[in-house]
């Protein structure tokens, strides 16, 4: 039955971004005793097209001894009701309409090992698997994770119309999050970021006399059934129709609003070509209220408020605001002054300019453990900082350690983009501890790690070089790279 539920690609990773956030918030404390206070959430979700692979994993708790098993039962609810996991359908549901093979495997905090559970749709439904048995092997106590790998993809997620409403609408959902800073998200190794948009000042356009104004109204809703709804109402600057929505969020997720077609009742935002449509959001906090199974909408039934009384109440609430929405209209612009937004172009050598580079391919691709390094290092630390300055442009390398069950990829790479012109741009590469020919060759002179190190940086700035100057599937080059090393390592040096 999951594979033809009515999922969207993110609506389906969206599920399992649930869980990570949930276990994130259930243990934050221990998570910031373990880490530091300025722990981070990190979800980092690879794709890559020619393995036909989706990996999501994260930094978060992990799933203990106690609930492994009942995270893999169909219909049973986490125990605490207090997150944005909430019906026991989720994960199960997203893995088994994404693919027909998957496998979960995490370590707990505190605990010390790694349990790994593969799952066959079609063992199961055929009556050849009657029961799942963990693989258990031993890692550092301080190890914390969960890793999600999808294979032999139902629903791939092809195509680039497809990875760019991923990139956009994921930390649309979680913007409240992300805002906080208490989440990062990342797709194929690239950090996504959150649309932040000017709120409208001006003075009401009935009364231009009156002083300039933000329009930014905090409501509370008061419904017929005694609960309060909270949120608030603002205006666009600019218009922006494929941002503009009535958003309704249920524990700081977004479930109905501006993702896929915008959810922008005529009652509220009158026709579609109207002016309201153009700038007036709308977001309400609906905690007291239950969201579908499939997190796409709200079960507005019995004693609970509808949706009908919601926009009665934000039209009597928010009427100035809505006023200033419907009869706003920008001041006239001189055509002198109009320059075209043409986004971020990359120039390269012979003069040519790339628009749009092309997606690189997934940035770990081979998932399965190997044998730990030596316990003395630590988990992760950063090691080297490297200061570059290429065609004009501030980079730093920072190039860490990786120690973890996860860390058996050579050279991983992420970018982190600030939006502050006076941060350089910055690569982290972090290079696999646990990757064979690490394990092999790593050593305490000096010279050995130095040469690892610069190498995992070249590789690493080369296939960024080459994705910012548009070439295709650039990853190509450090997959394959990984696996000489791997195959050398393990079968060349015996």
């Amino acid at each position: 039955m999951f594979p033809s539920f009515n999922y969207k690609p993110w609506l389906a990773l969206g599920e399992f971004l649930d869980n990570s956030i949930s276990s994130y918030q259930m243990h934050k404390a221990a998570l910031q005793a373990l880490n530091g206070p300025n722990f981070k959430l990190r979800i980092m979700i690879d794709y890559d097209a020619e393995q036909g692979t989706i990996e999501i994993r994260d930094n978060a708790a992990g799933i203990d001894k106690n609930h492994f098993s009942s995270a893999f039962a169909l219909a049973k609810p986490p125990d605490d009701l207090r997150y944005i996991s909430r019906y026991g359908v989720g994960m199960k549901a997203a893995a088994c309409w994404f693919a027909r093979d998957w496998s979960l495997r995490t370590s707990a905090v505190g605990e010390s090992v790694e349990r790994c559970l593969n799952w066959s749709t079609k063992s199961i439904i055929e009556g050849k698997a009657d029961a799942l048995i963990p693989v258990v092997r031993s890692v550092p106590s301080e190890e914390h994770y969960t890793v999600v790998t999808l294979r032999n993809l139902i629903h791939p997620p092809s195509g680039a119309r497809t990875v760019a409403k991923i990139k956009s609408y994921l930390p649309n959902i979680y913007r409240e999050f992300m805002r906080g800073g208490e989440i990062e998200i990342l797709w194929n190794g690239q950090e996504l970021q959150v649309e932040q948009h000017p709120v409208l000042r001006a003075p009401p356009h009935w009364d231009r006399s009156q002083p300039e104004r933000e329009w930014n109204v905090e409501v509370a809703l008061p419904m017929d059934d005694g609960r309060t709804i909270k949120g608030r109402i603002f205006l666009l600057q600019k218009m922006k129709r494929s941002y503009t929505a009535l958003n309704l969020f249920w524990h700081n997720r977004l479930i109905l609003g501006n993702v896929g077609e915008n959810h922008r009742p005529v009652e509220l935002f009158g026709p579609g070509n109207s002016f309201e449509t153009g700038r007036l959001c709308v977001e309400l906090f609906m905690d007291d209220y239950e969201p579908t199974v499939d997190k796409m909408g709200f079960k507005f039934q019995d004693n609970e408020a509808t949706l009908e009384e919601i926009i009665i109440v934000l039209r009597r609430e928010g009427e100035e605001i809505l006023r200033q929405a419907r009869d706003y209209r920008a001041p006239k612009i001189d055509p002198e002054d109009i320059h075209p937004d043409v986004g971020a172009l990359i120039a390269v050598s012979g003069r040519q300019v790339i628009a749009t580079p092309a997606e690189a391919t997934v940035a770990d691709p081979y998932p399965s453990p190997v044998a730990p390094s030596p316990s003395s290092l630590e988990s992760l630390r950063t090691l080297r900082r490297i200061p570059l300055v290429i065609d004009g442009s501030s980079w730093e390398v920072v190039v860490s350690l990786g120690n973890g069950g996860r860390d058996d990829v050579f050279v991983k790479i992420e970018e982190s983009i600030t939006g502050d012109v006076s941060e350089p741009l910055r690569l982290h590469i972090t290079l696999g501890m646990q990757h064979p020919f690490v394990v092999n060759y790593w050593s305490d002179d000096l010279a050995v790690q130095n040469l690892l190190v610069v190498m995992a940086s070249a590789i690493g700035f080369g296939e960024i070089a080459a994705r910012r100057a548009g070439a295709k599937f650039p990853t190509y080059v450090r997959n394959n790279i990984d696996q000489f090393l791997r195959t050398y390592a393990l079968e060349g040096s015996a």
